[in-house]
């Protein structure tokens, strides 16, 4: 059966509800917002992280060569893995667990860059505020409960904000976005490290009370739609929910740096590709100057050998093309450095 087939069949089966605090009542575990299923004759089927939902959906309904359903990282792969799909959107590399014995190595292919943005939404506060990151670090952690908390009063002078308990809104799938943001605040707090864990995770055992929404969209219709809340999400999903006013300022007193094209591509000038072209961690916490310092790199990710690459090859062909690249400025996300989209073209030709 091919993969087509398969996903004509998977259709056919109805996602589990998962039930979320704070947010709404239930909810899917598949975040299908902004992604597209649907596909002509012949497209390379993909699905998996939500990141990228909005790049990857224009650039297929451009090209007509591909579809891609938005549900997780974690969803994707399983998809991909299990046959379902040609090709899966990735914010991670895949786990031990996830990478099963199959018809060839696992390949990565870079496609663009975007910011894990931190957006709120407090009583009586219109404009971003400035976060550190061991704050930042601290909400997640449970270690900070309130908006008027010192360490995030020091950051903000001027600025009243209330002593009302804050309302965290996470990710309740296996997430590529959490696990970038995860690694970011364990790398910047020895307490989340030792709370939470010292190693990225897609699934983060938080130890703060939070509300848990699948897919970025719904963490960031939990901020929108919750007092005093935050979250963390990339910014075309921060954007498509009016959050982009309200997205923190992430870093230390006299350098908090805003999550725009720049400061993402200030960002990518420290990146090191390993030699499966997956990025290490040197994106996270960039010390280059105006760098935000929660920058993800995601992957479209096949597999070697598959019958359909050859219509993956032309999809990709496309997302690392000039004019798709040219347009994810305007989305919310920074085109790759060009070392890197010279070694991603180049592997190209490993899918036939």
């Amino acid at each position: 059966m091919n993969h087509r087939n398969l996903l004509a069949v998977a259709g056919l089966i109805g996602a589990s509800a998962l039930v979320v605090t704070g947010c709404g009542s239930s909810s899917s575990t598949a975040d299908t917002s902004g992604g597209d299923s649907s596909a002509p004759a012949g497209a390379a089927t993909g699905s998996g992280a939500s990141f990228p939902a909005p790049a990857y959906t224009q650039w297929c309904q451009e090209s007509q060569t591909c579809s891609y359903a938005s549900k997780g990282s974690g969803a994707g792969i399983k998809d991909l893995t299990s046959g379902v799909v040609a090709w899966a959107g990735s914010d991670a590399p895949l786990t031990a667990d996830e990478d099963p014995v199959t018809t060839g190595p696992i390949l990565y292919f870079p496609t663009l860059l975007g910011a894990v943005t931190i957006p709120t939404n407090i009583e009586g506060v219109s404009t971003p505020i400035n976060l550190t990151g061991p704050a930042l670090a601290g909400i997640f952690d449970g270690e900070i409960t309130t908006w008027n908390d010192k360490d995030i009063t020091a950051s903000n002078p001027g600025v009243t904000l209330p002593a009302k308990p804050i309302a965290v809104c996470v990710r309740a799938d296996s997430s590529g976005t959490s696990y970038n943001f995860s690694g970011y605040l364990s790398q910047i707090s020895q307490g989340f490290a030792d709370k939470v864990g010292a190693d990225p995770s897609k699934t983060p055992a938080w130890t703060a009370k939070v509300s848990a929404s699948p897919g970025n969209s719904g963490v960031a219709n939990c901020v929108k739609n919750s007092s005093n809340s935050i979250g963390y999400v990339d910014l075309a999903d921060a954007k498509q929910a009016g959050l982009e006013g309200q997205t923190a300022a992430i870093g230390v007193e006299g350098a908090y740096v805003a999550p725009t094209t720049a400061s993402i591509k200030a960002a990518a000038a420290d990146a090191q590709l390993n030699p499966n072209l997956t990025v290490s961690a040197s994106l996270s916490n960039s010390q280059t100057k105006g760098a935000y310092p929660i920058v993800a790199t995601t992957y479209a990710v096949v597999i070697t050998g598959a019958p359909d690459n050859a219509a993956v090859k032309k999809a990709l062909t496309y997302f690392l093309g000039d004019k798709a690249q040219g347009q994810l400025a305007g989305l919310g996300y920074a085109p790759l450095p060009s070392s890197m989209l010279s070694k991603t073209t180049a592997q190209l030709s490993k899918l036939g």
